[in-house]
């Protein structure tokens, strides 16, 4: 099984050096120059976990109330500024903060001129939209560990992005020795939106490549959008009756049961046989960090001892 250091392709390394600002590519020197004390802000969740892998405190972050609840790790320090909606982030409150660099997914498009007249903005990228998952080796994990070492290298510590990657590399290798007992089975990722509809993961999806670190085959062979996920009707997963399910989000127990017991669903052999697994939320675009909570729980849920 090929491990987490192995080589990321040239093009899958030029492509996500294409994505990350000369400045940043440029390497420590440069980003220390126009460094001050004010620290570095985070404008969306997957920016701060990244900072957080690093080892550095945001000096703000979007929605952290809610990032604690649905996103959980890395930890967010008590006394890290809330600088509001992850869509709408407090300018006023972010000219007052002022901090000495802003790092963020891209998405605020419609700002951007406004913050970078508060501070420069630093684009981390941590998922391939560009991906369909087929003939990129290591897939979205590849693609999130080159993101963060960018990061980390723009920011002047690329040494904590080996410290983070050897992380996530033992997380791995301590998820594959839980499930050594476990019985091999391809497995559903989803979860479920409502009385009929689940978001299921597929081969362009981070989730997809730590399966495949984990040497687990995922059940959903269908087609999947950008970000790795599609919408479908429970009944279409009837494809793989030898199938596991995994379900992200702990509210998606009681879901499961109300499914189960409708005729059009009981049938699905995960359901009447039982082979469901609960995990916590987990951001399934958040990157390294993300894919190290995912291995973690997949493990400890798989695990023959939780039955």
């Amino acid at each position: 099984m090929p491990g987490i250091n192995g080589t990321v392709s040239r093009r899958r390394a030029l492509r996500t050096a294409a994505l990350l600002p000369v400045g940043l590519m440029a390497g420590g020197a440069r980003a220390a120059e126009r460094r001050t004390d004010g620290g570095v802000c985070a404008l969306d969740w997957t920016s701060a976990q990244a900072l957080l892998a690093l080892g550095i405190v945001p000096r703000g972050l979007p929605e952290i109330d809610r990032y604690r609840r649905a996103v959980v790790e890395p930890a967010v320090p008590d006394g890290v500024p809330d600088i509001g909606a992850r869509a709408e982030p407090n300018l006023e409150l972010l000219d007052r903060l002022a901090p000495a660099r802003f790092v963020g997914d891209g998405t605020l498009s419609a700002v951007q001129g406004r913050l970078e007249r508060i501070a420069p903005v630093t684009v981390h990228p941590p998922f391939d939209t560009r991906s369909d998952g087929d003939g990129e080796p290591g897939g979205q994990l590849a693609f999130a560990i080159a993101s963060l070492r960018g990061l980390a290298a723009g920011l002047g510590v690329p040494e904590a992005a080996e410290r983070a990657v050897a992380r996530l590399d033992r997380t791995l290798a301590a998820a594959r020795d839980r499930l050594s007992g476990w019985e091999p089975r391809p497995l559903y990722i989803l979860s479920v939106l409502d009385g009929r509809r689940v978001l299921i993961h597929g081969r362009n999806s981070l989730y997809h490549a730590v399966l495949d670190r984990l040497g687990i085959a995922n059940a959903w062979t269908g087609p999947s959008g950008p970000y790795g996920h599609a919408t479908v009707t429970m009944d279409r997963l009837a494809g793989r009756p030898d199938a596991g399910l995994v379900n992200i989000g702990s509210e998606g127990g009681r879901a499961l049961e109300a499914l189960a017991a409708l005729p059009l669903f009981a049938g699905l052999p995960f359901l009447r046989e039982g082979r469901v697994t609960i995990l916590p939320p987990i951001l399934f675009y958040g990157g390294v960090p993300a894919a190290e909570r995912f291995a973690r729980l997949l493990g400890e849920g798989l695990a023959p001892h939780h039955g």
